[in-house]
């Protein structure tokens, strides 16, 4: 079923995806999936989306996500337990989080600023 990732994912400590209003593809069919699902933090709209970390990331994935952060001006970084997380805040708000975790390379994007606070405490929540 392409409608569903055929990769493990992670989602929020005690939410089901179900709860969440299910997944959506957001890559391109002739792309590696890509799934995406809506959640809040504190009432702020976020799309959580995840993928198999990438090949060429493999090699060097600490590298590789800070390179990836840059193209997303993410420059503020985040460490949760063994996870870093770059954020990058866009002029009239909205953040992007850009990390990886359990071989996913993870990319939420906020509607509106959250504090560093909020996205560690988000970040936690996922398994």
């Amino acid at each position: 079923n392409s409608n569903q990732p055929e990769y493990i994912t992670i989602l929020p400590n005690g939410k089901d995806i179900e709860a969440l209003g299910g997944w959506s593809r957001v890559s391109p069919p002739d792309r590696n999936p890509v799934f995406a699902y809506a959640d809040k933090i504190d009432n702020v709209s976020v799309s959580v989306s995840q993928q198999p970390l990438p090949e060429s990331f493999e090699e060097n994935p600490d590298k590789s996500i800070e390179e990836l952060a840059k193209s997303y001006s993410a420059d503020e970084k985040v460490t949760v337990g063994t996870i870093v997380a770059f954020i990058g805040t866009s002029a009239n708000g909205p953040q992007s989080v850009i990390f990886v975790k359990d071989g996913l390379l993870i990319l939420i994007k906020s509607t509106e600023k959250l504090t560093s606070e909020q996205w560690s405490g988000y970040i936690d929540t996922l398994n």
